[in-house]
């Protein structure tokens, strides 16, 4: 008995092996889920400096809205290819003269004068028609371009703003965390003087209500930085966890010093419309040539029975137009107010991005002076408050606070300086990739 049961043993183990060997990949298929399958492989985050350029690179990369213009683009040209050309030609099948009563009723074959005839038919297009067909979708593949130009500028500041803003929030907190250790010094010498009986408790209060008030704005930053982060990853996906190469030259732009009004013709969204206004009069110059009819030639060979000769046909036709003042006028006059409506809308956009740019242009140079007159004195006069204030508390002839007011102005006066940068880092880049430099190409 101990043998059989060994023996069973063995079996159920080689059995168990066999099913492992043999269906295990079926399980391990049955677990993997189509989330699994569908999901872009994980790639680690690169702890090299992310530049501006790179971010933007990549953004690029990664953009479907790009590839998306592409294929609009590459559809339109091949749709002109297929409009310069004739009409596929038209087979004709047809049995004529079948008897529909008596004795032969229905019959192909019993009545001398039944024919069965094969056929062909062409339509000879015009050339001049089939090249103005072709050309509103070329003007539809410009149309398509100018799109890409459009996704082009969108991708290309909406990265670079993430970029910054993630920048100067760094900034920021970074600023705010070195205070924050300052203000930790300060209660604790607070806490000396008042154990000592050199300083009043309230000394203590206040520098612990400040570094309470610290902390929230540690906190507010911390959420925009983590706002910041999110939109950059949205455009360069993983790398956006990358550390930032550094700052951005703000002082200098493509759009800084030149004739807006020229430039802005070449604005992506005025170049759309200029575009979709070339379309209308390609569509136009369509309806002009639809006002001279095409010509239709048809051959038939038909055969009765073996007694009587095969007939051989020839035919043409084309459409008479009898009311062209209701039809293909009207046609050619829609065609033309379309293009009327979009030369409009062209020059009145044209107008709006005009004053919009040179606000942002104006408001951009505005804040580069500000920055620097923070740089030149308002930064060094609150330092130098600061300085002062200290100076009198050590030698006890001021108070805790009177520094912690000039340090908190001193904050104050920084973290501005850096908002200020922010914003016109987002200015900037608004006027940095708002025309790509590829529409000039």
């Amino acid at each position: 008995m101990p043998g059989k049961h060994l023996l069973l043993k063995i079996a159920l183990a080689v059995l168990a092996l066999f099913v492992l060997l043999n269906f295990g990949g079926v399980l391990a298929a049955q677990q993997y889920t189509l989330e699994q399958a569908l999901a872009a492989p994980e790639t680690p985050a690169s702890t090299a400096p992310l530049s501006l350029s790179q971010a933007l690179a990549l953004a690029e990369q990664r953009s479907e809205a790009l590839r998306a213009q592409d294929a609009a683009t590459q559809a339109a040209q091949s749709q002109a290819t297929a409009a310069g050309e004739l009409p596929d030609p038209m087979l004709n099948l047809e049995v004529i003269n079948i008897p529909a009563n008596g004795p032969d009723q229905f019959s192909l074959a019993a009545d001398f004068m039944t024919m069965r005839g094969v056929g062909v038919s062409q339509t000879f297009t015009r050339k001049d028609k089939r090249n103005a067909q072709a050309n509103v979708f070329n003007k539809s593949a410009e149309f398509a371009q100018a799109g890409k130009f459009q996704a082009l500028s969108k991708l290309r500041t909406a990265t670079a703003q993430a970029y910054l803003d993630r920048f100067y929030l760094q900034e920021i907190l970074a600023l705010l965390q070195s205070q924050r250790a300052e203000l930790e010094l300060q209660i604790e010498a607070a806490n000396a003087l008042y154990r000592s009986g050199k300083a009043p408790q309230t000394d203590v209060f206040a520098a612990r209500t400040e570094l309470g008030l610290m902390d929230l704005k540690i906190q507010d930053t911390q959420a925009l930085l983590d706002n910041a982060q999110a939109e950059l990853q949205r455009w360069v996906g993983e790398q956006a966890d990358a550390p930032l190469a550094g700052a951005v030259d703000l002082s200098q732009s493509r759009l800084g010093a030149v004739d807006l009004f020229e430039t802005l013709h070449q604005h992506p969204e005025v170049l759309a419309l200029d575009k979709a206004e070339s379309m209308a009069l390609a569509e136009a110059e369509v309806k002009q040539q639809e006002k001279s009819a095409d010509w239709t030639l048809s051959v038939m060979y038909a055969g009765r029975g073996p007694e009587f000769s095969e007939m051989l046909s020839f035919g043409a036709s084309r459409p008479l137009f009898v009311d062209q003042d209701n039809r293909q006028n009207q046609a050619l006059a829609a065609a033309n107010a379309m293009a009327a409506k979009a030369k409009a809308e062209r020059i009145e956009l044209h107008r709006e991005h005009l004053a919009q740019t040179k606000r942002w242009q104006q408001t951009w140079q505005s804040n580069l002076k500000r920055v620097a007159d923070f740089d030149r004195s308002l930064i060094p006069l609150t330092q130098q408050r600061t300085q002062a204030a200290l100076s009198a508390y050590q030698g006890a002839t001021g108070t805790l606070a009177e520094v912690l007011a000039a340090r908190r102005m001193e904050i104050d006066m920084r973290m501005e300086k850096l908002r200020i940068q922010m914003d016109t880092a987002r200015l900037w880049a608004q006027l940095e990739y708002l025309i790509p430099e590829e529409v000039q190409q």
